[in-house]
């Protein structure tokens, strides 16, 4: 039926130099849903959402998502990446969580902020835990790099993908970043 919106899911599964990521989407209108970060093999990352999240595999047809998991690849090979907002489906999020996401994205490759600096550049100076437990559900790690929020002491802080990761992300951006 053409013109009928679908809320099937699907989701494709990329390599890159960190492990095995994938996006999951969905297909009309498309949008971005998730993205999972790397995973050392296929198994953990499979585990990594639930399963009626995942939907089938498979690639949308206008190749965006095959644009978008190409970015993301390249990224994790040291090259900054656009954010794609205008796919990113956030409608499962607050106002408030959106303007904390919309900091993060904000603060420049290469570099990271605190938590309260965060809390601070969206007008609420003491949400700092707010702030935290938002980038910690953040449904696009990578896309909006809320790896680059850290403690106020410069220790790494949590991370979805494992402090580890988070570690060797900043590394990467630091090594990369223009001067």
């Amino acid at each position: 039926m053409k013109g009928v919106a679908t809320t099937m899911n699907y989701h494709i599964i990329f390599a890159n130099t960190f492990g095995d990521a994938a996006i999951i989407h969905r297909e009309n209108p498309f949008s971005l849903l998730k993205v999972l970060l790397p995973c050392a093999d296929r198994a953990s990352l499979l585990q990594s959402a639930e399963r009626e999240e995942w939907g089938k595999a498979a690639s949308h047809p206008n190749v965006t998502v095959t644009a978008i998991a190409e970015s993301l690849a390249d990224y994790f090979r040291g090259r900054p990446l656009r954010i794609p907002w205008e796919w990113m489906d956030m409608r499962s999020l607050t106002e408030l969580q959106q303007s904390v996401l919309r900091a993060v994205a904000d603060i420049p490759y290469g570099s990271v902020s605190a938590y309260k600096d965060v809390a601070a550049a969206i007008g609420c100076p003491r949400a700092s835990r707010f702030v935290g437990t938002t980038v910690a559900k953040n449904p696009f790690p990578i896309l909006i790099p809320c790896h680059r929020v850290v403690r106020s002491d410069g220790s790494i802080g949590q991370f979805g993908g494992g402090t580890e990761m988070k570690r060797r992300l900043i590394e990467l951006e630091a090594e990369n970043a223009p001067a």
